[in-house]
């Protein structure tokens, strides 16, 4: 009997990743709630006490909002946390009583990798967007003193309902990455947000640290996003998005993809030479 095609293991590994976390999991009762509830609660916090000081009789403390610096939390708790929770479930999969049963169903180890990047891609992309429309929907209503131009349809909005959910998909494939190649899940998360926001940050303190954190790939996805950063997109915008992504695809394929081939390709060669000697 012929063994399941790459695309038939990769549905399958998608369907076996939502029945494992399917009901009371890590990921529905932790992480995509905090993906919701922590930038929501930190954009209209903030916005209520900057809404209140501009409104007070004689005094401007703050300067109005647009479009570009209104979803700048989103980006930075929603695209970590799913990332992170990738990074996690990778890790884990060779824990536990469930890590033989695993290389059993999926003999092509590559395709659970994919399948887990697309599962969790999806959940963030899906959960940036709905995230993205609240808040810019939400904010010149609730708050239209300071945050009445921002617009869910002009070109800044539009650019982030693409551009966000792409970085988030792509953000996963990154944490996926990670976690095949550090096995401790713990390790992974903790090696993703030194990254993330210690890393980049401080690349600039390093001689030539300007040129150097030109190539950082997640303040160039987030530049790329349109938000209104400090940092200078390297390769323009659109380019910059692109560049994460093939970021995350070198990463990916670097640390999920070939090794498995090249074990796989020894091992033929090991039972090949076993042949010709017993010849």
């Amino acid at each position: 009997m012929n063994s399941p095609g790459p695309a038939t293991l990769i549905c399958r590994g998608v369907a076996a990743e939502w029945a494992r976390t399917t009901g009371r999991s890590f990921l529905w009762t932790i992480a995509v709630p905090l993906t919701f509830v922590l930038p929501l609660v930190v954009t209209f916090g903030i916005a209520a006490v900057a809404e209140r000081l501009a409104t007070l009789p004689g005094q401007r403390f703050v300067s109005p909002v647009s479009t570009t610096n209104s979803v700048y939390w989103v980006m930075t708790f929603s695209v970590s946390i799913m990332m992170v929770t990738a990074a996690y479930a990778h890790g884990s999969q060779r824990r536990g009583q469930t890590s033989d049963l695993n290389t059993f169903l999926f003999p092509r180890s590559w395709t659970v990798a994919l399948a887990r990047w697309i599962y969790y891609g999806v959940i963030a992309a899906v959960s940036t967007v709905v995230l993205l429309i609240v808040v810019m929907v939400t904010l010149p209503h609730q708050f239209p003193e300071l945050y009445g131009a921002v617009d869910i349809t002009d070109s800044a909005g539009i650019r982030f309902l693409w551009t966000v959910p792409i970085y988030a998909f792509a953000a996963c494939g990154v944490g996926v990455a990670v976690g095949s190649l550090i096995r401790t899940p713990s390790a992974a998360v903790a090696v993703l947000l030194f990254w993330v926001y210690v890393a980049e940050s401080a690349m600039n303190l390093l001689p030539h640290g300007f040129t150097l954190q030109a190539y950082a790939p997640f303040l160039n996805a987030v530049a790329a996003t349109g938000q209104q950063v400090a940092f200078l997109p390297r390769f323009g915008r659109n380019g910059s998005l692109l560049y994460f992504i093939l970021v995350a695809v070198t990463l990916f394929i670097t640390a999920a993809v070939l090794p498995i081939l090249i074990r796989r390709m020894s091992g033929l060669r090991r039972t090949a030479l076993t042949k010709s000697g017993k010849t």
